[in-house]
């Protein structure tokens, strides 16, 4: 009995012996490239040059605001920061008073 135990324990391990050297040899087969073809001075890192192009076109027309109309940003703003209490509330006094400016923007 302890003969066939011994076989069979000795079958067991070539057999995973075996299945972990193919597992083994699986994994050095597998290769990962980045680029996957090498640039033309045959490195393996990608370019160092960012190029950018710029296509001129018509320049924006500034904003002037009137003295009255920051004013009265500045006085929204004022009581907006006094009565918030929460981030929230600020944020969201702030972009009210950004809406009364750009509608007095849009008014002339």
């Amino acid at each position: 009995m302890k003969t066939t135990h011994r076989i069979l324990a000795a079958g067991l391990l070539a057999a995973l012996c075996a299945a972990a050297s193919a597992a083994q040899a699986q994994a050095v087969q597998q290769q990962y490239q980045y680029p996957s073809a090498p640039s033309k001075d045959g490195s393996q890192s990608p370019p160092s040059t960012l190029r950018i192009t710029e296509t001129p076109g018509a320049a924006a027309v500034p904003i002037r605001d009137t003295p009255e109309s920051v004013r009265e940003y500045q006085r929204c703003r004022d009581v907006s920061d006094r009565a918030a209490v929460s981030n929230e509330q600020m944020r969201a006094g702030v972009a009210q008073c950004l809406k009364e400016l750009e509608a007095r923007r849009q008014a002339g």
